[in-house]
């Protein structure tokens, strides 16, 4: 029988999170009030649902009919995301400092984003150690007004969540886990520590500064950083991207000897000592999602290449997967179907688990007049790995990195993107377990071709067309209300934000002129 010890306790919102160490692996607890939590919600532990991609479902018409409940088929879905990276201000705000230039780019944003029928944003909000939102633990991001701790006169947040619902797409706050500054060149000198955040945490290398992923108040920081997102903002899920342990420069040292003596204790290397120690991180954040709102997607994108993620990332995708650690694994393969696209996919394909759902990062900014590589002065190979990834029954959706270039759209890579995502859809049920669906709508009336319905806690909602037997979405919204493009048989549907779990039809009502 193999020994289990306790390593340590941590303290995060509503519970405990514990490393238990055996000689092979470390194993990590989660707390009895989260498994109770996750047994009764989107984020179960336990996951019977199929990741392939069903095209067509049959459903039944809720009890809120008075009507023999006729069955329809329904639309597939697809999760359609998009990055919106904020660091550099690459994405967003572009060095536009005042209120009315950002939300007017942001709203061409979005424009462009619905007119391709992209469902769900991956808002970067957390850049390096400070934040686009009122931090009780970072400072305003200098991306936000030109200065680092400067606040802006508006709810930046608040309203960039605000106006992403309002044209039906999900919202999901991107952090980045441990960077704190980076440099540019390697004269430059890191920027002034900010008083919020303590020293004995931070760790500085050569080209970036990173909060030490050792240091148990490392991973605790961390969580509380996500509690107070949850608690504070309507986002929908929690997004951690590619950077863990810091990739070094040429010849330079780790220098976590002193961390590997006092924490290491039973592992077999200090490789997987760190290992464990991203571990620790990737289920406190986990723990701490399903806490406070079980039905938030926990979502992460590594890197395309498994090793560097293993060996350098000290980051185990594949036993995060297997454990169901996190709801969605998003690998970043930024290549060819000439090079790597297509072995990398299958090596995640095979790593995926019923425990996680696979989504697929394309790499839009490769592709140029100008680009490198011939394959990219066209936008013909995009399409071919999208459909490459499509083809493949694991994969539940693509996400595109980023969104400035769908507003430069090089080499009519818009065209391909449309011509793949030609309706609007919604996107899967990316949560763990069986889907358990909300109350349908209840009290669907039309006033001419105004629909209105009574609301459901903690959804947004779909409205459907029925044609004969087949159902056509015709939109998505956060409100209780629509106006319908025509004269037509209607029912509406909720949402769970979040984890999208679906309820059955409402009534069907007809619009009239």
């Amino acid at each position: 029988m193999t020994k289990f010890v306790i390593r340590q306790q941590n303290s995060i919102p509503n519970g405990f999170i514990y490393i238990i160490m055996r000689k092979d692996r470390v194993i990590l607890g989660l707390t009895l009030a989260t498994a109770i939590i996750l047994m009764a919600s989107c984020g179960t532990a336990k996951n019977n649902i199929s990741n392939k991609k069903n095209n067509k479902h049959d459903t039944a018409l809720s009890q809120d009919s008075t009507a023999k409940p006729p069955r329809f088929v329904m639309p597939g879905k697809e999760a359609r995301a998009v990055w919106v990276a904020t660091i550099g201000g690459i994405d967003w705000p572009r060095r536009r400092f005042t209120e009315a230039s950002q939300k007017a780019w942001y709203t061409q944003m979005l424009d462009t984003l619905q007119r391709l029928n992209v469902n769900t944003v991956f808002f970067q909000v957390r850049p390096k150690a400070d934040a686009f939102y009122d931090s009780p633990y970072e400072p305003w991001s200098q991306y936000v007004t030109g200065y680092r701790g400067k606040a802006p006169d508006y709810d930046v947040l608040r309203w960039v969540i605000d106006e992403t619902h309002r044209r039906g797409m999900s919202f999901h706050a991107w952090i980045n886990p441990y960077r704190v500054d980076q440099k540019q060149r390697h004269g430059d000198k890191f920027g002034k520590l900010d008083a919020r955040i303590p020293r004995h945490l931070v760790k500085d290398y050569r080209m970036v500064r990173v909060y030490n992923p050792a240091m148990p108040e490392t991973r605790q920081r961390v969580s509380s950083i996500v509690a107070d997102l949850l608690r504070r903002y309507d986002v929908d899920g929690i997004h951690l991207d590619d950077y863990f342990y810091p990739a070094l420069q040429k010849g330079e040292k780790m220098r976590d000897e002193a961390e590997y003596k006092r924490y290491g204790k039973g592992f077999a290397s200090i490789a997987d000592f760190r290992r464990a120690m991203v571990d620790s991180l990737i289920v406190a954040t986990h723990d701490t999602i399903k806490a406070i709102r079980p039905s938030a997607v926990f979502s992460i994108s590594p890197q395309g290449n498994y090793e560097n993620n293993y060996n350098t990332m000290y980051a185990d995708i594949a036993l995060w997967s297997a454990r169901g650690w996190c709801d969605v694994i998003i690998p970043q393969l930024y290549w060819s179907t000439e090079r790597w696209f297509l072995p990398r996919l299958k090596w995640f394909s095979e790593n995926a688990t019923s425990n996680t759902k696979l989504l697929i990062g394309y790499a839009l900014y490769r592709f140029g007049e100008k680009a490198k590589s011939n394959v990219y002065r066209t936008a013909d190979d995009l399409a071919r790995q999208i459909d490459a990834a499509r083809a493949d029954g694991k994969v539940s959706g693509a996400a595109l990195y980023s969104a400035y270039w769908l507003m430069n759209n090089p080499v009519n890579i818009n065209g391909v993107i449309a011509s793949r995502f030609p309706r609007l859809t919604l996107a899967p049920y990316l949560g763990q377990g069986d889907e358990i669906k909300p109350e349908a709508p209840g009290r669907l009336t039309a006033s001419g071709r105004e629909l209105s319905w009574a609301a459901v806690d903690g959804c947004y909602y779909a409205v459907y067309r029925a044609d004969g037997e087949k159902a056509e979405l015709e939109a998505v919204v956060y409100d209780t209300h629509a106006t319908a493009k025509s004269v037509a048989t209607y029912f509406v549907t909720a949402v769970r934000k979040g984890c999208n779990a679906e309820s059955l039809p409402s009534r069907l009502v007809t619009t009239a002129r």
